[in-house]
């Protein structure tokens, strides 16, 4: 996968996109802090179909690329000097938790349209109750340290069915 689209908007106008492009591989999900917050994602690396759509160049994708039930994406503002090391960094803990029974996929992302050093990464994860992750792996917040600053965040969404 090259590209990932991201749009947000109303739930029964996102169901409505999702249906219109059935063919597409899409994800409808539900923010888990604010109820009301709904995003829908295009994982099929087609042209964009959304009127105001988040866009990213996927760097890096595991290889290991399945669905869950729980997506968590943590946003960092980085450095130019320090696009590499971390890139690393991401690819690195990819692949120790290459193993996990809950880590579903690791997406390395780059916005296309924000600044180039910016850098999110979408971890997927799979669980036995959809309101808990229990992560039985490293923690990816904990292996980034370094690269955490003030523009950071972190933000989870529900796969609604």
């Amino acid at each position: 996968m090259k590209n990932l689209n991201v749009s947000f908007g109303s739930e029964p106008v996102l169901r409505e996109i999702k249906e219109k492009y059935a063919s597409r591989k899409m994800t409808l999900l539900s923010n888990s802090a604010k109820e009301t917050s709904f995003q829908l994602v295009d994982f099929s690396d087609q042209k964009n179909v959304f009127y105001s759509p988040n866009r990213y160049r996927v760097l890096f994708e595991s290889p290991f690329l399945n669905m869950g039930d729980i997506f968590i994406y943590d946003f960092f503002d980085l450095a130019g000097d320090s696009l590499s090391a971390f890139d690393e960094k991401v690819r690195h803990w990819s692949g120790i938790n290459a193993d996990s029974s809950f880590l579903q996929s690791v997406l390395l992302l780059s916005p296309l349209d924000g600044k180039p050093h910016n850098r999110a990464v979408l971890t997927i994860w799979s669980t036995n109750k959809s309101d808990q992750v229990t992560l039985d792996t490293h923690d990816l917040k904990k292996t980034l340290e370094p690269y955490v600053n003030h523009n950071y965040f972190r933000t989870t969404y529900k796969v609604l069915s």
